[in-house]
């Protein structure tokens, strides 16, 4: 038959299960803004009795997360693709920066500059004011191009720069994981009871390093979560850290490798097999987006100057004839002797100049591409010409080829269908080896406005090269002769607009989801004040009713003792 001690032990397990609720509504309560944090819930459960069929009163369980397992894993799934468009967002915000044209101070508005002093040239040949006004438009111009390699170099240094700062994120990140993961072993030592404010730690860790890198996690029987990234490589194993690292060994100087570093000095070289996050998408810009602007702008440098040069090599202006000249490309010593490469078939010309501005001999040398070398060519001009003291050629040290005329003759190059002027930089107008990187105008022109070639014969008035350079404008030269120079360029510019258009609107729609399932996550696992509230009260009501059970009881007791 059940006491009146058998009773208050039921109203003690009462009040102790009421003060371990309210406690955990406080821990709640306190957490509210704490990141990360998943609200806590108690269970109860009513003690068996031992003999009696009545009552023994009620015990509390352990606190446990309201967590929703399914919620948090797409979290992490989508938090990857999140990060790789907002790193995106931010270097294409850059790259409008670089290609702006609205302010009048882009690239398109220094190659109307440039067509128009040209044009400008066309119709006054002989001013030399018109000739020094595209001087400065085409130094203007190339200065442009070189400062727009600069500023996306730059940014690509930025991109490889973000590559290390991200894989130290990740290392952090991940030692954190590690040492939560000891600490949660360690609370929970293999039991039922779990360690939630530590789990709710590591799970906030998780996913931020989720959005660095794709990653897979699976927890252990201790607790502990493994963490695999990059198609297998285990970054976090119990309370051990794997770390990448970023070097600078082997690849593009300069450029950081991605490697992920295990026991026994053993590496692998992930940067290619890292899938996703912010670490995948600063590879890509550096790698793929930023190097394909840079192409795409050496391409139009090289386009022009090269299209420029092909009509300027073999063209005259006004003190065009000379007595000597070096070429401005040499070649490798091993490279004299073999076929000199992207040489057409066919013949140039060289033309004598004498005192009176007549042409007494013109020299006219066939050339035989894919067979012809360097050395080939020469010798073959001084065949030709049969006489060294009127005009001979030769080859210098540094592979370069020099002409020089005698017999108080000078010279000038004449029709060329091989390409030969143009390839070793005879005449040239613009000069370049890397495209945008060093594009300059050439030493010629900057000494004197008036070689700049508008005609071709040394007569007043002629400007025929001026004019087939002024129709480059309009004619189709890029892109295997598909666009012009201006619609080439406008293509790089669109791109860059639709490509930071492209991705604000797949990132708002990324941020989107990624909230949508946020809110899922917090309308189970977050703190609600209200609710906490309604809760607190529940519970000090039932402690009030527990403590008036007990004082009956005890009145009860104090009757028996008086008896």
């Amino acid at each position: 038959m059940p006491t009146l001690n058998h009773s208050l032990n039921i109203g003690g397990s009462a009040l102790r299960t009421k003060q371990g609720a309210i406690a955990t509504v406080g821990h709640n309560i306190a957490n509210v803004e704490t990141e990360g944090y998943t609200r806590q819930q108690v269970s109860t459960q009513a003690i068996i009795p031992n003999k009696s069929e009545l009552g023994a009163g009620v015990t509390i369980g352990n606190a446990k997360r309201i967590f929703d397992r399914f919620t948090q894993s797409k979290i992490i799934q989508e938090s990857p693709k999140g990060s790789v468009f907002e790193a995106r967002t931010d270097f294409l915000s850059k790259l409008e920066v670089v290609f702006n044209e609205s302010e009048g101070n882009g690239l398109r508005s220094f190659l109307n500059d440039f067509w128009d002093g040209w044009s400008a040239l066309a119709n006054n040949p002989e001013s030399e004011i018109t000739r020094a006004a595209l001087q400065n438009d085409s130094i203007a111009l190339a200065t442009k191009f070189r400062e727009l390699h600069q500023e996306l170099r730059t940014l690509r240094k930025e991109a490889n720069a973000s590559i290390a700062g991200t894989v130290a994120e990740i290392n952090s990140m991940a030692k954190q994981i590690a040492e939560l993961n000891d600490q949660i072993r360690m609370a929970e030592g293999g039991g039922v009871r779990k360690s939630n404010d530590l789990r709710d730690q590591r799970m906030v860790q998780i996913e931020k390093l989720s959005q660095l890198i794709d990653l897979n996690y699976l927890e252990d029987k201790y607790g502990r979560i493994n963490i695999v990234v990059a198609r297998g490589w285990n970054l976090v194993e119990k309370g051990k850290v794997n770390p990448l690292e970023a070097t600078l060994q082997g690849g593009e100087i300069g450029m950081y490798r991605i490697k992920a570093r295990g026991a026994h000095e053993y590496q692998q070289d992930i940067t290619e097999i890292v899938q996703s996050g912010k670490l995948k998408e600063y590879v890509r810009i550096r790698d793929e987006t930023l190097v394909d602007y840079m192409n795409q702008l050496d391409d139009l440098a090289f386009g022009l100057s090269h299209k420029i040069n092909r009509h300027h090599s073999s063209g005259t202006g006004l003190n065009s004839a000379t007595s000597n000249v070096t070429s401005s490309f040499g070649l490798h010593p091993n490279a004299v002797e073999e076929p000199l490469p992207f040489l057409k078939n066919g013949s140039f010309t060289i033309r004598l100049v004498d005192e009176n501005l007549n042409f007494p001999e013109t020299f006219t040398i066939a050339v035989e591409a894919g067979k012809d070398t360097l050395k080939d060519i020469v010798e073959r001009i001084n065949q030709t010409v049969g006489d060294a003291n009127k005009f001979e050629a030769t080859i210098q040290e540094d592979g370069s080829v020099y002409l020089e005329s005698g017999m108080g003759n000078r010279f000038i190059f004449g029709d060329d269908n091989t390409d030969f002027a143009l390839l070793m930089g005879f005449n040239h107008f613009f000069q370049t080896l890397k495209g945008a990187g060093d594009i300059r105008l050439s030493d010629r022109i900057m000494e004197d406005v008036n070689h700049i070639s508008t005609g071709k014969n040394l007569l007043p008035g002629d400007n025929q090269v001026a004019l087939e350079i002024v129709n480059l404008q309009s004619k189709p030269t890029m892109r295997n002769d598909t666009i012009t120079f201006d619609e080439f360029y406008n293509s790089v510019v669109a791109d860059v607009g639709l490509r930071s258009k492209r991705t604000a609107i797949n990132k708002e729609n990324q941020d989107h989801l990624l909230n949508e399932y946020k809110n899922i996550r917090n309308s189970v696992s977050a703190v609600n004040i209200d609710e906490e509230m309604a809760q607190m009260v529940e519970h000090q009501k039932a402690y009030q009713a527990s403590a008036r059970f007990m004082g009956t009881i005890d009145e009860m007791m104090e009757t028996v003792i008086q008896m």
